[in-house]
């Protein structure tokens, strides 16, 4: 009987990842990935929107295993691009990833190390398990868009702060969310949106923040959603409601240690289908740290979508089981 084939490993890295010049970070890395990872294919990022050419190239190979040496922002682009390649989820190779970004918020929410030297040397005893994606729909845009997202996104307050994140040169660290918070309170005030859900009327709610999240961690490293389960198959839906800007710019701090579920402004429920507009037309919508439309838009889960590598052994991924019990309804 003919012994099994090892598993075809790919790499796809992003060389700027956390916006940086430094390229002997990389070099140091990749040659680490050729000595730990005999045979795996390498392929490097040279501008945005390489990840879906090279996702394309690499399935057609017929890859078992993609390694993603990025952010948050290029795990995003894998992930979109292998579920809409692949619609059947057994179909799809099993990722796993290499933080080289600023945040690394996906990763930091499962546990996985965030140097990337310690994470490749992890995988020598990972093992795959099933994990949730989200899925955005724009549902007044012609023809119909949707994208696929992993982490969490932003809505409000929120989305508009990672829109001036984004738009800066600096690394997307804890500092530069900070700037940004600071720069955008100002301009901060809430909007009336329209929830609609499958199996509720709908509700008008008046916010000044809003995030939709699968994984726990946002802005690298804040612990903005901490009830979230990346395995559970629901999203979490969390509410800022109308404050002054003092005071939002005062729970920042608590935002940031996961503390801010008890305040009485924020209100937090389960969803795994919802679709969201609201009074301002350019309400932006943000995901993974990227803008990637305006709403309206609508929101679902597809449970078990992708498996992904986690380091072995007993008991790591126990941080993730967080209980649901208070979570509280919309108002």
């Amino acid at each position: 009987m003919a012994e099994p084939a090892d598993p075809v490993t790919a790499v796809i890295a992003n060389p700027t990842a956390g916006r940086t010049d430094d390229r002997t970070r990389w070099d140091r890395l990749e040659t680490e990935i050729r000595r730990e990872l005999a045979g795996a294919v390498i392929r490097t990022t040279r501008r945005a929107g390489d990840e879906r050419t090279i996702v394309t190239e690499l399935l057609a190979e017929g890859i078992d295993r993609l390694l993603v040496a990025g952010g948050d922002g290029t795990l995003h682009q894998v992930v979109d691009a292998v579920l809409e390649a692949r619609p059947r989820a057994v179909d799809r190779p099993v990722l796993g990833t290499l933080p080289l970004g600023s945040g690394n918020d996906f990763a930091r929410g499962l546990g996985l190390p965030l140097d990337p030297h310690a994470a490749l040397r992890a995988l020598a005893s990972a093992r795959a398990i099933p994990v949730d994606v989200g899925r955005l729909t724009f549902v007044d845009e012609e023809p119909v868009r949707s994208i696929h997202w992993l982490n969490q996104s932003y809505l409000g307050f929120g989305a508009d702060v990672v829109r001036r994140v984004a738009a800066g040169t600096r690394p997307a660290d804890q500092r530069a969310y900070t700037r940004a918070v600071l720069r955008e309170i100002g301009r901060a005030r809430p909007h009336r949106y329209t929830l609609v859900g499958d199996r509720d009327a709908p509700r008008e709610i008046e916010a000044m923040n809003m995030l939709v999240a699968n994984g726990r961690y946002s802005g690298s490293g804040m612990l903005s959603s901490p009830r979230a389960d990346p395995t559970d198959g629901q999203l979490d839906l969390l509410v800022v409601g109308p404050v002054g800007r003092l005071r939002l710019l005062s729970g920042l701090r608590r935002f940031r240690s996961g503390t801010h579920l008890t305040l009485p402004e924020v209100r937090t429920w389960r969803v795994d289908r919802i679709t969201i507009r609201s009074d301002d037309p350019a309400s932006l919508v943000e995901a993974d740290g990227d803008i990637v439309g305006r709403l309206p838009v609508r929101y679902e889960v597809l449970p078990e979508s992708l498996r992904f590598l986690v380091p072995g052994g007993a008991g790591e991924q126990d941080h993730l089981r967080t209980a649901s019990a208070g979570t509280r309804p919309p108002p």
